[in-house]
């Protein structure tokens, strides 16, 4: 985090936006992570939020861009997965209920389906069409924190766009965190034989 703030090129971004406006039909769904370091303009989020036949949302906030890369910067999104302070500045609120605000987020930005991670709590998900859900923590022994969102956003996304039951994708991505705790920094990805071993474990 010791780079300066950078700001895209107009040619670059003007080449971004000419190859997504013809590649986005070609997609079943558009997974963005936004880590705000300045790649997502105004013109692309805008691109991609009219484009996408389905959009899923992540915009991380980091010791980088602390208040300065909110979910709310994004128009509309399908679904949207950011953890509980993301969702707490985006909306300026402290103290209401994570249910409060993922219906007020939901509203605001249009999606049918929110998740909300919350740490060693697990997670609250909510569906237009299923209404909430709250999903336990699935493991106590974390070696490292690094990745676990990602790690959700990446399993709970094309599960959300098939149209699994939202409480259904929050379990998933509660299994896909839970694995990822215990892998040091990025060391390895979350296959699909652990995964669905450790899903199986959990159902029994």
């Amino acid at each position: 985090y010791l780079e300066d703030i950078n700001y895209l090129l107009e040619s670059l971004e003007k080449e971004i936006c000419s190859y997504l406006h013809a590649a986005l039909k070609d997609f079943d769904m558009v997974v963005v992570t936004d880590f705000g370091h300045g790649l997502l303009t105004p013109k692309i989020i805008d691109l991609v939020c009219k484009k996408a036949r389905f959009l899923a949302v992540n915009a991380q906030s980091n010791s980088a861009n602390h208040g300065f890369n909110l979910i709310t910067k994004y128009p509309r999104a399908d679904f949207i997965c950011i953890d509980e302070p993301e969702i707490r500045l985006a909306l300026h609120d402290r103290r209401s209920p994570l249910e409060t605000m993922i219906k007020r987020l939901s509203g605001q930005l249009d999606a049918r389906s929110v998740i909300i991670t919350h740490g060693n709590h697990g997670c609250v998900a909510f569906s237009k069409d299923e209404g909430l859900f709250k999903i336990p923590v699935f493991t106590r022994t974390v070696v490292d924190t690094i990745g676990a969102g990602d790690a959700f956003l990446s399993i709970s996304a094309p599960c959300v766009a098939s149209g699994l039951p939202i409480e259904e994708c929050a379990f998933i991505g509660n299994a896909a965190g839970a694995l990822k705790v215990g892998i040091v920094g990025n060391r390895s990805s979350i296959d699909k034989a652990p995964l669905l071993k450790y899903i199986t474990t959990l159902l029994k």
